[in-house]
């Protein structure tokens, strides 16, 4: 199912004024925590988020507060994200073993099953975890990305070397602190983020968000840096090929639904894109959703975004009543 959203939505949501609402958590892991936020009912319907590349749990701020009544979001800061620890010296970080990461925190919730929300890489991840553990998920929403970029045979060779010497790079060049570069400032940090991650047609309020726990002060006090470890820049060591991804998107289904900025690129040619599309609709519950926007759309316009949810949410449900 395919519809498109635009701007004209009427619609009433709360001001970022109680964008307060919400419970730190820490979750214990081998090496250190992931920490997060949390909102609504502990026993409400469970709900994992996951944010995209270099951004944090901030990243589901503003669908987090108005997200409904008798369901319990968990925005988690990926490892090496946020307030979350890195992983320890001499590891890399890998796509596939986030999977690991989302059964963790599952089994650290006691939850029999889980939903899925996730942006751009959070979104990648959530995909590849429910393809893995289909049983495992009830809902799957995925804002601005088909599908992981996938590698192709003849660059296997390339980017895998590419990788083990960006590794070795980042090692040597922040062998003290993997948190990169030292600025003397908190606006001077700011200012490289919003020129650096994103266009200049996101809000000002969104990149604020992000800083929140995107920037902190260097552990002696006498600087500010980024809080993500600059590892998750190297080139991933293993790329999935298109087949592969297709065997995982396969094998989804729960309710899906997928979420395009229409301002935002795909990443991979149109011919692949479609591909991965026909997969996913053999699942009778997916929905595909044009929403204007660019990348960061549920930051810059939650009020765009924010309708199809919920929507969706309440058709699925009704949908699962009806075949009761």
């Amino acid at each position: 199912m395919l519809r498109n959203v635009s701007r004209n939505i009427v619609r009433s949501f709360s001001t970022m004024s109680d964008r307060s609402n919400f419970r730190e958590i820490e979750i214990p892991v081998p090496w250190g925590k992931i920490a997060g936020k949390s909102w609504g009912d502990e026993n409400g319907k469970p709900w994992l988020g996951l944010h995209g590349w270099l951004d944090n749990s901030g990243s589901l701020d503003l669908l987090a507060k108005d997200w409904p009544e008798g369901h319990h979001l968990v925005a988690i800061d990926f490892p090496g994200h946020g307030f979350s620890s890195h992983l320890p010296d001499g590891a890399m970080y890998h796509y596939l073993e986030s999977s690991v990461t989302i059964e963790r925190i599952r089994r650290h919730f006691n939850w029999d099953k889980l939903s899925l929300i996730g942006h751009s890489m959070g979104g990648g991840l959530s995909a590849c975890y429910t393809g893995l553990f289909p049983e495992k998920v009830d809902t799957l929403i995925m804002i601005d990305l088909v599908k992981p970029v996938c590698r192709p045979v003849e660059k296997l060779v390339s980017k895998t070397r590419e990788c083990v010497e960006q590794q070795l790079g980042i090692e040597e060049r922040f062998r003290d602190n993997l948190h990169g570069k030292v600025y003397k400032s908190w606006e001077e940090a700011f200012q490289r983020l919003k020129d650096g991650a994103f266009t200049p047609d996101n809000s000002q309020e969104a990149i604020q968000i992000i800083a929140e726990r995107g920037i902190q002060k260097t552990s002696d006090g006498q600087g500010w840096t980024f809080s993500r470890d600059m590892r998750h820049r190297v080139t991933s060591l293993y790329g999935f090929h298109e087949e592969y991804f297709a065997q995982l998107a396969n094998n989804i289904s729960s309710n899906h639904l997928l979420i395009k900025a229409s301002e935002s690129p795909h990443y991979e040619s149109d011919e692949t894109i479609e591909k991965i599309l026909d997969v996913y609709r053999n699942n009778p519950k997916f929905q595909y959703s044009v929403v204007e926007g660019n990348h960061h759309l549920h930051l810059n316009n939650p009020e765009r975004v924010m309708p199809v949810i919920l929507d969706f949410l309440k058709t699925s449900n009704e949908e699962t009543k009806s075949s009761l």
